[in-house]
């Protein structure tokens, strides 16, 4: 495994935990930044530093647009259904669930 794979991985693993910790005290703050597209962000910096392609990161981009939609479908019933108090592992199968649908439809129609 290379250097920059782990610092890589690490950066991204302290962004998450940064994230967590701050919506434990400032919900709004820590949804807002947790929606933010970071994981875009350092994606796209990854790419241009290891490939310099323009083309690839115009292409990544309109794939990140486009994949907004279906992750908009994870946090429908994530909404009601922890409003429900349903069980937590199940919300999150309904998320994924519906998600997965999104993204089946996703990559069906952008072919």
């Amino acid at each position: 495994m290379s250097a920059f794979l782990v610092f890589k991985i690490i950066l991204s693993g302290v962004i998450i935990g940064v994230i967590t910790e701050i919506s434990k005290k400032y919900t709004l703050l820590g949804g807002l930044i947790a929606a933010m597209p970071l994981t875009t962000l350092l994606s796209l910096f990854w790419i241009y530093y290891e490939s310099r392609d323009y083309n690839l990161l115009a292409n990544f981009s309109k794939s990140v647009f486009w994949g907004i939609f279906p992750t908009l479908l994870f946090f429908i019933p994530l909404i009601f259904l922890f409003k429900k108090e349903v069980n937590f592992y199940l919300v999150l199968l309904a998320g994924f669930t519906a998600f997965a649908i999104g993204a089946y439809f996703h990559q069906t129609l952008l072919k």
